[in-house]
């Protein structure tokens, strides 16, 4: 699940395509993902994208759900 810290910068970089153009994704890409259409995972290469762009380590961009905790691992 992604954390509310990646979806706080996400949505303090609007408009959202400016940020989607900049960190390499397409605007349709950025809106599933912040929609919750899409469940991106940590190997999904758009999340290293903004993570990188957003200056944040991969690991902040997720947390845990509740029934996944130990699971990692």
């Amino acid at each position: 699940m992604l954390s509310k810290v990646l979806l706080k910068k996400i949505d303090a970089h609007r408009p959202f395509h400016k940020l989607a153009w900049a960190s390499g994704l397409s605007p349709s890409q950025l809106y599933r993902i912040t929609a919750g259409i899409d469940r991106p995972d940590r190997d999904d290469p758009r999340i290293a994208k903004l993570a990188a762009y957003l200056g944040m380590p991969i690991d902040e961009c997720f947390e845990e759900q509740e029934g996944q905790k130990g699971l990692r691992a």
